[in-house]
């Protein structure tokens, strides 16, 4: 199965391509989309927690935004709702989280042999299928 190029090269980076991660680069884009791609214009907290494979969705929000935990803009909370929030400098807000059928089809139906698949299935999922965002101006 041939993975998009952007898919291959956080793949690389990531060392593999699983849901999390592909999540993470999906809220990622939620932000940039909505807040730019300026470094150090806003900072996001990730609510994943430290354990993998939650984690991993953190990966993807440093490849897809400008935040990461080297500098500063990207924190990550001791909690799992799989959700982020960003905090622009100009006040504007997001909260996204990840739409709990999704979380649930992972947690039930996702395996080693067949997360790459899983998480191509999730990239190509519509942002209202995938995520809730909240926005505040």
């Amino acid at each position: 199965m041939a993975l998009p190029d952007e898919l291959e090269r956080a793949g690389i980076f990531h060392t593999h391509v699983g849901p999390y991660l592909v999540i993470g680069l999906r809220m990622g884009r939620a932000v940039t989309d909505r807040l730019g791609s300026k470094p150090f214009s806003y900072r996001i907290t990730a609510r994943t927690g430290r354990t993998p494979p939650y984690s991993c969705l953190v990966d993807g929000l440093q490849l897809a935004t400008p935040c990461t935990t080297g500098n500063g803009c990207l924190e990550v909370a001791d909690e799992r709702t799989m959700s982020i929030d960003a905090a622009a400098k100009d006040g504007r807000s997001l909260a996204i989280t990840l739409n709990a059928g999704v979380y649930n089809r992972i947690e039930t139906e996702c395996t080693e042999e067949n997360q790459e698949s899983f998480a191509l299935e999730i990239w190509e999922m519509s942002e209202g299928d995938l995520l809730t965002v909240s926005e505040e101006a």
